[in-house]
């Protein structure tokens, strides 16, 4: 059960730090900008959870 909470709880900052980054971004350059930036940081994080997910575990 704590392990479930942490969890939660990692989700729950990232999400209010990719919230607050946006906020950021859309006041300091528009919500055009902002979208595309953050449609960009999302397609590069998928990416690095799919080469994660499927990394070659080399065992010396």
């Amino acid at each position: 059960m704590k392990r479930i909470a942490s969890h939660l709880c990692t989700l729950l900052v990232g999400m209010v730090a990719v919230a607050g980054h946006f906020m950021l971004t859309q006041w300091l350059f528009g919500q055009t900008v902002a979208i595309i930036y953050l449609g960009f940081q999302l397609i590069i994080a998928a990416w690095i959870v799919y080469e994660l997910i499927r990394a070659l575990v080399y065992d010396d």
